[in-house]
């Protein structure tokens, strides 16, 4: 029995002593854990938040996924938006609570309608993947495009491959191009191993394979899972460089430093189909000609003008490319749309005949 109680005396002292050394817990810190809870309890919505932080880190106190819940679901009831968001990722992960993606998508939502551009971007994924709500790419957009205009690089790349490949908008990729640039002009990997791939096959951009070589060369300095995929990249481009312009891509890798990108970097695009760079002398402003129904002899012109180039057409209700445009048609009527987000649709009916040349000036008005 004494021998039970000695043991027991020791296993008391190494909890209370030892423990705190590995843990490195000061006075300084226990006082400051003290002090936050004693907040905590008292309701005060940034304290629940550190707590329950440093209850999922272990930060100052042992570590505890159930109790870092607790408090994120007490800051999150209060109206914390970044608290909303955390508490939706645990749920959505099943970090500390049962798992449970209804839930989770909840939260976030709760987040995003507040404005938080992190929990936008997750709201869009869950759309985008069905976790929690219907899946509803359209839906992912809106989201993805509301963190994306709040210059989160996540969003800006993922809204970039929506563009590029069609994915709950019509395919426009000079718009695909300009959020992916953002988002690797930012040092977002996966944005900058997407830019390269653009590069090395034309997407949208003349191939460059000195430009290719530099977003591939920066995207495997992250070390991230998608770092073997461009380092692959990078040494495909490769083969199509002499020594001198591999390392010129290498000096240009060097010299890159993150940043937000600017209007003249994205003024720099081509526009849509661009396959080889625009005449010297200027930019390449001219309208790109595009083929709608026209297989028959029988075509007339129709060429499409806005005030910028980020006006989408549409004609029988299929995109077919940003203004300005010169678009052939069959003979016959059609219904020529112009849209952009935030203005009222433009709608004209038009009658194609044979070598016929129409010109349409298209005037949105703002919702």
């Amino acid at each position: 029995m004494k021998l039970n109680r000695a043991i027991g005396a020791v296993l008391l002292f190494l909890g209370v002593v030892v423990v705190p050394l590995l843990g490195q817990t000061t006075d300084a810190e226990r006082k400051q854990f003290e002090a936050i809870k004693a907040k905590a309890d008292k309701g005060d919505s940034e304290a629940q938040l550190s707590l329950a932080s440093r209850y999922a880190t272990g930060d100052g106190v042992s570590k505890d996924p159930a109790k870092a819940v607790k408090w994120l679901r007490k800051a999150a009831e209060q109206g914390s938006a970044h608290a909303q968001c955390l508490l939706g990722l645990k749920y959505a992960n099943g970090d500390g609570v049962k798992p449970d993606k209804v839930e989770g998508a909840r939260w976030l939502k709760r987040s995003a309608e507040q404005g938080l551009a992190e929990a936008q971007f997750d709201l869009g994924m869950c759309y985008a993947n069905g976790d929690g709500v219907p899946k509803n790419s359209v839906e992912a957009v809106d989201w993805y495009r509301k963190a994306a205009d709040q210059g989160l690089a996540d969003a800006e790349c993922e809204l970039g491959t929506c563009y590029l490949e069609g994915n709950g908008v019509p395919k426009n990729v000079p718009e695909g191009l300009k959020w992916t640039r953002r988002a690797a002009t930012q040092g977002f990997a996966q944005a900058q191993n997407a830019l390269g791939l653009c590069y090395t096959k034309g997407t949208g951009v003349p191939k460059d394979y000195v430009q290719a070589y530099l977003w591939f060369n920066l995207a495997t300095a992250k070390g991230d899972q998608r770092a073997d995929d461009a380092r692959i990249n990078l040494a495909s481009a490769e083969r199509y460089l002499t020594p001198d312009k591999v390392a010129e891509g290498q000096r240009l890798a060097s010299e890159f430093r993150p940043h937000k990108s600017s209007a003249a970097e994205e003024a720099s695009l081509p526009p849509a189909n661009a396959g080889s760079p625009p005449p010297s002398g200027g930019t390449n402003t001219a309208p790109h000609t595009t083929s709608v129904s026209a297989s028959t002899s029988k075509v007339g012109v129709v060429n499409v003008k806005a005030e910028d180039d980020s006006y989408e057409i549409f004609v029988d209700g299929a995109f077919v490319g940003n203004t300005p445009a010169i678009v052939k048609l069959a003979q016959g009527a059609h219904m020529v749309e112009v849209k952009k987000p935030g203005f009222k649709d433009y709608r004209r009916q038009i009658q194609i005949t044979e070598g016929s040349e129409l010109t349409l000036r298209a005037v949105l008005e703002k919702q």
